[in-house]
């Protein structure tokens, strides 16, 4: 669309700057004449230079899209309640976001590990949290949202990981 809004403003910026002459030489007019190609009695037109056509606005690149992620896995030990996190850092897709996080909640011994999305604007915080016979996570978009989900859950809260891709 926005190729064809250029091709459409280079055209009226040509069409504008070529006297009504030209215009008609182009084959535009009534008035040809068979085998001259001029306009009127016969001449060809006194040619002027047009106007060089303006040059397509030049785009900046946008900037790389970076993504963040987080992962979690709770899971039982001889019936204990384990939970692990993970956090990507930041990364140039959602894919290897994702993956990072998992594979960053598998080092903190996560088993069973998956990623609960992936953000390319804003921050995301992830904590664990536990209490005598359970354990579980929190998330929030700053750090401080994070703790007060997790211990609104009545856990003892880690501190929080995470950061922004702002």
């Amino acid at each position: 669309m926005r190729t064809l809004v250029h091709v459409i403003a280079v055209a009226a910026a040509v069409a504008l700057a070529l006297p009504a002459s030209q215009a008609l030489a182009q084959g535009k007019g009534a008035d040809e004449t068979p085998g001259g190609g001029g306009v009127g009695r016969g001449e060809a037109p006194a040619r002027s230079e047009p106007s060089p056509a303006p040059s397509p606005r030049e785009e900046r690149p946008a900037p790389p899209t970076r993504w963040n992620a987080v992962a979690s896995a709770i899971w039982h030990v001889r019936g204990r309640v384990r939970v692990a996190i993970g956090y990507s850092g930041t990364r140039s897709s959602a894919d290897d976001a994702r993956s990072s996080a998992i594979d960053a909640c598998k080092e903190a011994g996560g088993s069973g590990c998956k990623a609960l999305g992936a953000w390319n604007a804003g921050c995301v915080y992830i904590t664990t949290g536990h209490a005598a016979s359970r354990a579980g996570w929190a998330s929030g978009a700053t750090s401080e949202a994070a703790l007060t989900k997790c211990r609104g859950n009545g856990f003892t809260c880690k501190t929080p990981i995470g950061g922004c891709v702002d």
